[in-house]
Formats: C-alpha cells, structure tokens, sequence
C-alpha cells in the first residue's frame, strides 16, 4: 500500500539524484531505501527509476509518479498544517527571501515581534540580490523590489516608493550638473545589477513626457547600501529610492539632481514593494505570516531601494 512516507522517499531521492541521498534525507538506512523503492515499483507494476553503480535516471513513468507524488504531498501537508493551526498555535519553518536592506531594517523586527506571540515557529531568513529566483529552490515568502514579478509569482502589493537620481558635491565639484536625462551621457553612472543597467526611464513633470536615457556604468554593483556609499565617497551618479538617500539628502552628504523629472518603471509606474510566493496551495502557517508580513510593512515607513 503507497504512503505518505514512501512518497516522501521516492521524491527525496529524485531530488538528491541517489538511493543514498534520498534515505540520508529522511533518516533511513540505504538499504531499506532500496528495498522500499523495489516495493514501490512491483505495487505499480512499473519502474520508476533506472539504476547503475554511479547514476540514477527517472524512466517516463517515474516522471509521471513524480508529478502524482508532489501534488499529493503538497495537499496532504496543507490539509495536516490546516488542521494543528486550528486546535493550537502555528508550528513549523518558514523560508523567507529578501534583499540585504529589507533584512537589516524591517524583516529583524518582523520576524521578532511575531515569534513572540507564535514561539512554536521558526524561520530560515536569506539574503539575496534576487529573492524571487529562491521561489523556486522551496522558499515559501520572498519580499521583491521593483516593477511587477513574472505571471508563475503571486505578487501582493504593498508600498509604492519613489526613486530619485543623486550625486555628492564631491563628484559634481567641476562638473557641470545635468539638467535633463540627456545630460547623464557625459557623466560616471553607478548602477544596481538586478535593475536596468543600460537605461533609466523618467517621466518629465511639466507635461508628463516618458523619456528613456541610456546610460554606460562605470560600477555595477548588487547591494543597494554599497551603491549608496559609492555615490556618498563621489565615485558618480546614483539612481536610489528616495527613502534610503533620505538621511544623507537632509546632512548634505547627497544632492537631488533632475529634480524635474520622475524616475519611472519603464511601464510608466512606481516600483513597488512585493510580498511574492509560487501560485500554490499556501500552509495556513505561511498565510499567517505573509498576511502579518504584510501588515506590518503598509505601516513602517522603511522600504528597500529598487
């Protein structure tokens, strides 16, 4: 008869690409890893997986099983999960994707200020320049910076932020300041490798105009506090949001140039902040925490260059 634990053993080893790997996963022996398999595949009347001494190969009918297995999986621990967050308080782990900035000045107390009414889950935080891709390697929340995620992502929108285009007195000390987009090609642009490297959209103020500038980096970079230290030592011209440049605008470490013009996505919108996750049945714990997640940031007014 198929369990639960014999799917979860025939997906382990197909993602460890080994018998070995997969039992090491869940905790068996090899051996009865082999022997369970074997089992699995006599109850089928098929073979699943084609087996040497050095590689493991999915046959046609495994990879039909495969897709069966994980939709299986992915109901049954939905429906488990379901039922514990009813009759007690949330348990388990949560994978939560974000950039170095969001990490360091919301997600800490986030994450802190629910533990303390939920102590029974626990969370796995990394951070990345693109936390969309680690979606795809099971992380359950991934919080994104910019335009508009791609249609597989379910993208909740939470915070609109402007972007603005800054340099220090340092750099624009005899230089002449640009007046229009026109003008950054005769100057050194520092540039964020998740965003357009090549070319800035802006959106005149007077008449609404979308003016699209290309620009030659001198620095790329992906970290949004080094781009911000880059254009505060005067290396060039930086393109940031606004609510990260702030405390340097107002000490005078920064001046706003091209004050006049809207910094734009090129479909003519604001970034945005992003509370992103795979198009799936969510755990109702993962539900729990991206609608608190979510709560908590349409409240702050700390948000993640773009």
């Amino acid at each position: 008869m198929i369990s639960i634990e014999m799917l979860r053993l025939y997906v382990s080893i197909v993602q460890a690409g080994s018998i070995a790997g997969g039992a090491r996963s869940i905790r068996i022996s090899q051996s009865l890893a082999s022997r369970k398999i074997r089992a699995l595949e006599q109850d089928l009347r098929a073979r699943l997986l084609m087996r040497s001494t050095r590689q493991l190969h999915i046959t046609e009918a495994g990879e039909t099983f495969l897709v069966w297995a994980k939709e299986t999986l992915t109901r049954f621990d939905a429906i488990v999960d379901e039922l514990r967050t009813q009759r007690a308080s949330p348990s388990g782990l949560i994978k939560i994707a974000c950039n170095d900035y969001l990490g360091d000045n919301f997600l800490m107390k986030a994450v802190d200020h629910f533990r303390r009414t939920n102590p029974d889950l626990t969370f796995l935080i990394t951070i990345s320049d693109t936390p969309l891709e680690l979606l795809d390697r099971g992380y359950d929340i991934a919080i994104h910076a910019g335009s508009l995620p791609g249609p597989a992502v379910v993208g909740r929108r939470l915070y609109s932020y402007r972007r603005i285009i800054c340099a220090s007195p340092d750099y624009l000390r005899g230089v002449k300041p640009p007046k229009a987009p026109a003008d950054l090609a005769h100057h050194i642009c520092l540039v964020h490798s998740r965003n357009d490297t090549t070319r800035w959209c802006f959106q005149r103020v007077r008449d609404g105009r979308k003016l699209i500038q290309p620009i030659a980096s001198a620095i790329e970079v992906n970290s949004y506090p080094m781009l911000l230290n880059l254009g505060v030592r005067g290396l060039g011209i930086i393109r940031i949001a606004e609510v990260m440049a702030r405390n340097n605008l107002q000490s005078g470490r920064l001046v706003r140039l091209l004050s006049n013009y809207r910094s734009i996505e090129h479909d003519g919108s604001d970034p945005a902040i992003w509370l992103t996750y795979l198009e799936r049945p969510l755990l109702a714990r993962v539900r729990l925490v991206a609608d608190h997640l979510a709560a908590i940031l349409r409240t702050i007014d700390v948000v993640p260059s773009g």
